[in-house]
């Protein structure tokens, strides 16, 4: 009995180890695939001019060394003061609704002030993962050339604990000094203003503020001390917003820890009070903030944007030189035009219903090198298939029927026997001027005939919905980069 399991087990090893070579092994080119076919086209040509807009970690510009300068608050902004946003999800997330960079320029309309959200959700000191050759926070802050820096930490760290704060200390101790002894405008130390958490508040079925507000409490004092031994600004928003928490009304945070829209209104009459000494914040100009929140959302795009892999990785001296660079390009002047409108509009200027883009380059044509194969019809697919005889295979639904399935993702059946479908024409990233319209389609077969005569779009006007999954009575849908 041993005898015949040894020989049993070694067949079945040997088995699995051919099984895997066979996987390893590459299926060798079909000789019909036009893919396969050169096109008989030169490559296109790479313009060296190019490689300039590439930030990469290898390549980027670091800042040099300097004598750090004393930040005192209130700020004072001189005509032409660079800013830049750093850290965690509070100022990320502030992109997207423009409250406090708002009161920044209008506070300021002469000034023409360039700002910058370098954040980057979930980041914590000494912990920053990014995206492999994807240039690091002092490289882009060199590249922004950033003479103000606010950085928001604490709220991640704060998870430690009370035994966690000693460690905080020197961390932030540490980062803090040598950020302020870095020449990231080429001619001095940035001013620094250390922005603390704001407190947590009870929501329905979160008790946030009961769980976190006692060590978020301690860790913004460690911030305080922290910026007074270091010279630099600090910013107290954790008591404006636990005071206002407090206060009743509505919920000024979507899970307890991350603001909403009236959330960030309090964050930054609460931000723009500590740094400029206790100034009111200017009434909010509604066209001022629009214009805001469209060029944050052209500067992430260029920032972040979405597929890494073409723009600093495998792919960059491919497809993404010919590709990402130009685009990188465009996104360039595009945020640069919406500064011009912002610092217009701040100072009373009538400016056109449209940006004028009009200084944006065409993309180059990229030439394939390589032939394309047939698009071929749902009935020619069906006809290709080598099909067991105990199975059939029919079809469902096509673009043919239902153009808004094209570029499918994920499909996944729900429990109505509905068919959902996410869907991206956006792919590998959305180009300078255009806005992405990516779906979540359902299909039904209504009348049981086992194909789908009925599409509904669940929601449109999303950015690469990599994946979905059904729960809590709706859908979760993965949007790049989000969850």
């Amino acid at each position: 009995m041993h005898s015949v399991l040894r020989v049993f087990l070694l067949l079945f090893v040997v088995q699995s180890a051919f099984w895997v070579e066979a996987q390893r092994k590459p299926k060798p080119p079909k000789a019909n695939d036009s893919k396969n076919a050169q096109a008989g086209k030169k490559p296109p040509v790479k313009d060296p001019e190019l490689a300039r807009y590439a930030i990469f970690e290898k390549s980027a510009p670091r800042p040099e060394a300097t004598e750090p300068v004393r930040t005192a608050l209130p700020l004072t902004l001189a005509k032409g003061t660079r800013i830049a946003f750093i850290g965690n999800t509070l100022l990320d997330r502030a992109q997207h609704f423009g409250h406090f960079e708002t009161a920044l320029q209008q506070a300021h309309p002469q000034a023409a002030l360039t700002v910058r959200n370098l954040t980057w959700a979930a980041d914590q000191l000494g912990t920053e993962p990014r995206p492999a050759n994807f240039a690091d926070v002092e490289q882009h802050l060199t590249i922004a050339k950033a003479d103000v820096i606010f950085a928001a930490y604490g709220f991640n760290e704060s998870f430690a604990g009370e035994s966690g704060l000693p460690e905080f200390r020197q961390k932030l101790t540490t980062y803090v000094a040598g950020l302020k002894a870095k020449a990231f405008n080429g001619e001095g130390g940035p001013r620094i203003v250390l922005v603390s958490p704001i407190a947590n508040e009870n929501v329905k079925g979160v008790a946030a503020a009961d769980r976190n507000n006692k060590n978020i409490a301690a860790y913004t004092k460690v911030m305080r001390e922290v910026a007074a031994a270091q010279g630099v600004g600090f910013a107290d928003v954790f008591t404006a917003t636990e005071e206002a928490m407090a206060s009743g009304g509505s919920d000024l945070t979507i899970n307890g820890c991350h603001l909403n829209e009236a959330g960030y209104r309090v964050f930054a009459e609460a931000l723009f009070s500590k740094a400029f000494g206790g100034r009111k914040a200017p009434a909010v100009d509604e066209e001022v903030r629009a214009s805001v929140i469209e060029k944050n959302k052209q500067f992430f795009r260029r920032y972040r944007p979405v597929n890494t892999f073409y723009y600093t990785g495998g792919r960059n001296r491919s497809y993404g030189y010919l590709d990402f660079l130009p685009a990188m390009r465009n996104f360039d002047i595009m945020v640069q035009n919406r500064d011009r409108r912002i610092w217009d509009l701040a100072q009373g200027k009538a400016v056109p219903a449209k940006i004028d883009d009009s200084n944006v380059p065409p993309l180059p044509t990229t030439a394939a090198s390589r032939g394309a194969n047939k698009w071929m019809s749902p009935a020619d697919e069906l006809k290709a298939f080598k099909v067991d005889p105990r199975f059939e295979v029919n079809l469902f639904a096509s673009e043919e029927e239902f153009p808004e399935i094209a570029c499918p993702i994920q499909m996944r059946w729900d429990s109505q026997g509905r068919m959902w479908v996410s869907c991206s024409t956006t792919y590998p990233h959305v180009y300078p001027g255009n806005e992405p319209d990516d779906k979540l389609v359902i299909l039904e077969d209504t009348d049981g005939d086992g194909r789908a005569d009925k599409s509904t779009v669940f929601a449109d006007d999303l950015h690469i919905p990599l994946s979905f999954e059904f729960g809590d009575g709706g859908v979760y849908v993965s949007e790049e980069p989000h969850m």
